[in-house]
């Protein structure tokens, strides 16, 4: 006889956990229903109807939130790359641009030009 297969397990993933979770409370609810008397039958019924348009909502704002996650994740990693290209450039060119200036032309080259000094008159009240 030959030695039978083991099946692996699946591994619980949160999106299969809140599956069968809705599944048993809506199977809860159906068998709450069917056991109480016609005229409370319809609240039960409104309560899973309310129930899954909750459960709705949240799974769309869950799906947007990890959408957003995404979204911010890679423009911080992008910045992120960025700034470490910027900062291996500086490294590398020994952390100072060269910038070229111009030369001042005219009468006032190499001199510093004077500057009026304006006092303010202090005024005193009496």
């Amino acid at each position: 006889m030959s030695a039978r297969k083991k099946k692996s397990t699946r591994k619980s993933t949160p999106s299969r956990t809140r599956s069968r979770a809705r599944r048993t409370i809506d199977a809860g609810l159906r068998d709450l229903e069917k056991r109480l008397p016609a005229n409370l039958r319809g609240p039960i019924r409104d309560l899973r109807a309310n129930l899954a348009a909750l459960q709705r909502q949240v799974d769309k704002a869950r799906k947007d939130r990890e959408e957003r996650w995404r979204r911010l994740e890679a423009q911080i990693r992008s910045d992120t790359a960025r700034l470490l290209r910027r900062l291996e450039k500086a490294v590398a060119s020994g952390g100072r641009k060269k910038t070229s200036r111009k030369k001042a032309s005219g009468k006032k080259a190499g001199r510093k030009t004077a500057r009026k000094k304006t006092t303010r008159k202090k005024t005193t009240r009496r």
